[in-house]
């Protein structure tokens, strides 16, 4: 209830206000000018800054496109150089499986010749010194070796 009475009171007030007398405005046409051109150059201004604030948003917005793009372009040539490096690091795989395939047929087709032959391939077993034994622990330990071959040794 109380709102509806500060409502009407400020109504009722804002009526009695216009229609108070008021004093008659005296023209001065010097002073009607310099306003005239003061509103002007105050308009001119505010509109001169508003136009800076849009160019500066304006040149904020295409520096961060420029930079993603930058970022996109930057991302775009690491993608590729991790391509061509997995690429290359494939066909160095490849290689050395052809490689060791061609070693180990190898290794295989002179088993196969030793063994027509009635030569055996053989363990060849060496004894390693160790620094500091712990106790309870052997001093040497057996590595075994395998030849290929080279018969017995």
């Amino acid at each position: 209830m109380t709102l509806r009475r500060l409502i009407a009171a400020i109504s009722l007030t804002a009526l009695l206000a216009t229609m108070a007398p008021v004093a008659p405005v005296l023209a001065n046409g010097a002073a009607s000018t310099r306003n005239i051109i003061l509103g002007l150059g105050a308009a001119t201004y505010l509109l001169i800054q508003h136009n800076r604030k849009v160019h500066e948003q304006q040149a904020q917005q295409a520096r961060r496109q420029a930079a993603l793009a930058q970022q996109r372009n930057d991302a775009w040539a690491a993608y590729n150089a991790e391509k061509r490096a997995y690429e290359n690091e494939v066909a160095v795989a490849s290689a050395l499986k052809r490689e060791v395939a061609y070693q180990h047929n190898v290794v295989m087709q002179q088993g196969r010749e030793l063994a027509s032959i009635g030569m055996q391939q053989s363990v060849v077993t060496q004894r390693v010194a160790v620094a500091n034994p712990k106790k309870g622990q052997p001093t040497t330990r057996q590595v075994a070796l395998v030849s290929y071959g080279w018969g017995t040794l």
